[in-house]
């Protein structure tokens, strides 16, 4: 949630949506940001050369925050939190969550709830 406040707060960012080749594009324009969490094990590798390294994460629960991301597009929100995630959150939090929908993904047989937190923009920025 830091970093959706950021974004729409950060002058830089505010200006480039208010630029008048951006208003052609779409007249309502803004940067924005959609965000997948889920919870699991991974692993994680080197990949790269010997000028340049990078870390990777592999593992389904990595393709599952990947899916829940650009899920995020479909469902109009801009966080998508997995129910497996959420069952393990503190009561404050889980509090906070809105259960969106339950889904079976590619590759389970078993529906997944969704979860998101209606974020107030203007409620996050200082």
């Amino acid at each position: 949630m830091k970093i959706i406040a950021k974004l729409n707060s950060y002058d830089h960012i505010l200006e480039y949506a208010n630029r008048d080749d951006m208003k052609v594009i779409d007249e309502n324009f803004r940067c924005k940001m959609g965000f997948g969490i889920h919870q699991g094990w991974a692993i994680e590798g080197a990949i790269g050369s010997y000028f340049k390294v990078d870390a990777s994460y592999l593992s389904p629960n990595v393709n599952m925050a990947a899916r829940l991301e650009a899920a995020t597009a479909q469902f109009g929100t801009l966080l998508l939190i997995s129910g497996p995630l959420h069952d393990i959150m503190s009561n404050e939090m889980q509090a906070c969550c809105r259960e969106i929908d339950k889904v079976t993904v590619k590759g389970s047989i078993k529906p997944m709830r969704l979860f998101t937190i209606d974020i107030q923009i203007k409620d996050l920025i200082p």
